[in-house]
């Protein structure tokens, strides 16, 4: 989402420059603060460190910008004690907690960026002022349309609790169904899950385990996919992964908590559960659903063009 953001703005005039590990690549100016992204660096002993150097090179460069855009939660908010700090917006991806809350109204200079309206709500029950609403966009054009998919379901996602993917395993062989898993994992809580939790169920002959993939391989999984299954267990802020299977044909199928709702129209884009029940009767279903409508409303209300009009119009307020 945020290389897509940086891309566009920079096809738009913008004189943008882009803070990041040196593995990234990226048509804006570039500063690179540690050499490999931090979740791929296994090794890495210090992962403050590279945040402590990142605001340094923010805070040296101050002078250059109009408006800092953070999309690295609370790390970057010191910035914004300077008193010559620029404009400084911050698009919130993640679930908020009270915590996360009183540390987001300790720095009122910051202007904040929900990712959905329900995400908004959360927020403000908190009492954090919102600037706007921004949902994620992509540019369909990088994802392949498929109107006769293989015979699986895909889990495509963070390899955690609360992501659901145990969740996955029991609805799709409750329901019979070949399932596709793909993600990662990120520390040691998250391996710990993964050896002791999942991998002793991945030897079910219908179990398809994937591991990491890059982007093209991410489609071709998306797009091949009988469904997507989203069995979110969290107040989930906007969830990427559903509008990219989308974008595909691929309809979702998803618990209501969050956003999902919001993305996913019950019956045309895909089905929104309640309970695992719920889940499996939706797979029965997937025949009702029109793979050429969940594309079209990936094109209308999820577009890469419609996340960075609304991101200009902030921008300008700002400035």
């Amino acid at each position: 989402m945020l290389s897509e953001l940086t891309e566009e703005l920079v096809r738009r005039g913008y004189d943008i420059t882009l803070f990041a590990s040196d593995d990234s690549k990226t048509s804006a100016k570039f500063v690179p603060t540690i050499e490999k992204a931090i979740w791929l660096d296994h090794e890495l002993k210090n992962p403050h460190a590279p945040v402590m150097r990142m605001l340094k090179e923010v805070f040296d460069r101050f002078y250059e910008f109009d408006i800092l855009h953070n999309h690295f939660n609370f790390f970057m908010f010191p910035l914004s004690l300077r008193l010559d700090c620029p404009q400084f917006l911050t698009t919130v991806h993640r679930p908020v907690d009270k915590q996360y809350a009183e540390v987001m109204k300790a720095y009122n200079k910051i202007k904040f960026v929900a990712i959905s309206e329900d995400h908004k709500k959360s927020m403000e029950e908190f009492g954090v002022p919102v600037c706007g609403v921004v949902y994620n966009g992509i540019d369909p054009t990088r994802y392949k349309f498929d109107d006769s998919p293989g015979d699986y379901l895909l889990y495509l996602s963070r390899l955690n609790r609360e992501k659901g993917v145990l969740t996955a395993i029991e609805v799709a062989r409750a329901a019979g169904q070949k399932l596709v898993i793909a993600g990662n994992s990120a520390g040691n809580a998250e391996w710990s899950f993964f050896l002791h939790e999942i991998q002793p169920r991945l030897n079910d002959e219908n179990i398809s385990f994937r591991g990491q993939v890059n982007f093209q391989e991410k489609v071709e999984l998306l797009k091949n996919a009988k469904a997507l299954l989203f069995p979110i267990d969290r107040r989930e802020p906007f969830g990427l992964v559903m509008i990219e299977a989308m974008a595909c044909g691929t309809p979702v199928i998803g618990f209501r908590k969050g956003s999902v709702p919001e993305i996913v129209e019950h019956g045309k884009t895909g089905f929104v559960a309640d309970t695992p029940e719920e889940m499996i009767k939706a797979i029965g279903r997937l025949p009702e659903i029109n793979r050429k409508i969940c594309r079209k409303t990936v094109e209308e209300r999820f577009s890469l063009k419609q996340m960075v009009d609304k991101y200009e119009k902030i921008y300008e307020k700002l400035a």
